[in-house]
């Protein structure tokens, strides 16, 4: 027999009362447990739908659904890390690569240009660390705030919060970093010490990696719409 649209319908709520409230791991353990559903109800139809899925369930074992909703996960995180090294890479060789770059000697010579000439001392730093930190946070709303709100109990579009940890330490560092490596100008090399050639390196890899991070959450968000429109959800 073939499921109705009201059967598949509870089905997914009972996954979802089993622990698993993301919608896309929602129908990929529903692929496994309907077909399987539709033969116990053909062998014993005086079975109702949630017997039926109950003796699904069970067959999993202990576990239950849990196996499915793991290896969907690592399949969501394959596929983020692949799409990261991908953007990261055509970053690097090409034209776009001038973004993290005048990012990074803006952001070094203004704290110097406030320190010289408007008597902020190290805390120039401090200050364009924290302009740096609401631009990326006014970025991330406006980018993908709302792509976040209508998707967010999705699995694969949940994964891109974990990209985001890439950019926590360099933006701690272009908050904090003024306290261990002060100001100095790019332009005066001579001023440079290990130490202040590390920070700039260390802020030009963030600024690299932030800048890659459109072309991933656009990828996944693209994804996450596909699967939206296979099971015409709303």
């Amino acid at each position: 027999m073939k499921l109705t649209k009201p059967q598949i319908e509870q089905l997914k709520n009972l996954i979802s009362k089993k622990g698993y409230p993301e919608i896309d791991v929602q129908y990929e353990i529903l692929d496994h447990v309907a077909c399987k559903v539709e033969t116990m109800l053909e062998e014993n139809p005086k079975l109702n739908i949630g017997e039926a899925f109950q003796k699904v369930h069970a067959s999993f074992g202990i576990f239950g659904f849990s196996g499915l909703e793991e290896s969907y996960k690592k399949l969501i995180e394959t596929r983020l890390t692949k799409y990261f090294w991908q953007e990261l890479k055509s970053n690097l060789l090409s034209i776009k690569i001038l973004v993290p770059l005048l990012l990074t000697f803006c952001y070094f010579q203004s704290a110097y240009v406030l320190e010289k000439y408007f008597s902020f001392g190290d805390g120039g730093e401090f200050l364009i660390g924290l302009l740096f930190l609401a631009f990326v946070m006014v970025w991330w709303f406006y980018s993908f705030g709302r792509g976040f709100r209508k998707y967010k109990n999705y699995a694969s579009w949940r994964g891109n919060q974990g990209i985001l940890m890439f950019t926590y330490l360099p933006l701690q560092f272009m908050i904090q970093g003024y306290k261990y490596v002060g100001n100095f100008n790019l332009l005066d090399p001579s001023t440079l010490g290990f130490w202040q050639v590390f920070a700039v390196l260390f802020v030009f890899a963030g600024l690299t990696i932030l800048t890659a991070l459109p072309g991933v959450f656009t990828k996944s968000l693209e994804d996450t719409k596909k699967l939206e429109e296979v099971y015409k959800l709303v």
